[in-house]
């Protein structure tokens, strides 16, 4: 049982660590990746929380494979319980049109605004904008003068968005022009 709770204090100085480290990095990445700021947050909180299992309690274990395994296990526990919760709440929000135009709403003068006004305040430019900023940073896109070029990581990636759409049939993905199926007013 000892051990255990031993194993439970690697998660929490993890979960201690990140917290502070998750709000100063993505303040100060403002408008960068934040995918990229979350991943450090995460890696940097698990290894000081298994460095402190390993380094600060580690003689309080009842054996070395047992301080192994706690550290290691506690820190990965920890990065993933984190990256479930950067998943669920900062990700969705930062890439959600839905959070976006619902915090338009929420701060309008009684939550409420006429369509017309929203679409004036809520330009679909300023997120593409940013999401093309991301996907150059993240070499998925580069731009060759005026346009825009997918990279090989960019159809790797795609081809695996094609791949699971199709399997789902969410219907999400706009195919390549080789594989435009007709319009429904087309099909014979």
């Amino acid at each position: 049982m000892h051990d255990l709770l031993l194993y439970f204090c690697v998660v929490a100085i993890s979960s201690a660590v990140f917290l502070p480290l998750h709000i100063v990095l993505s303040r100060a990445r403002r408008g960068g990746p934040l995918v990229t700021a979350l991943g450090v947050s995460i890696a940097l909180s698990a290894v000081a929380g298994g460095a402190f299992g390993a380094f600060v309690i580690g003689g309080s274990f009842s054996s070395s494979p047992v301080l192994l395994v706690a550290s290691v296990g506690g820190a990965l526990t920890f990065a993933g319980f984190a990256g479930v919760y950067a998943l669920i709440l900062p990700i969705s929000v930062d890439r959600s049109l839905s959070a976006h135009i619902v915090s338009l709403l929420y701060a309008s003068p009684g939550g409420r605004i006429r369509e017309a006004e929203l679409f004036r305040l809520y330009t679909h430019s300023a997120i593409l904008g940013k999401r093309l900023r991301e996907c150059e940073q993240s070499r998925i896109l580069e731009k060759q003068g005026d346009e825009l070029v997918v990279t090989a990581k960019g159809r790797r990636i795609a081809s695996i968005y094609f791949t699971l759409d199709r399997l789902m049939h969410t219907g999400a993905m706009i195919a390549p022009a080789g594989e435009r199926s007709p319009s429904p007013s087309n099909k014979a």
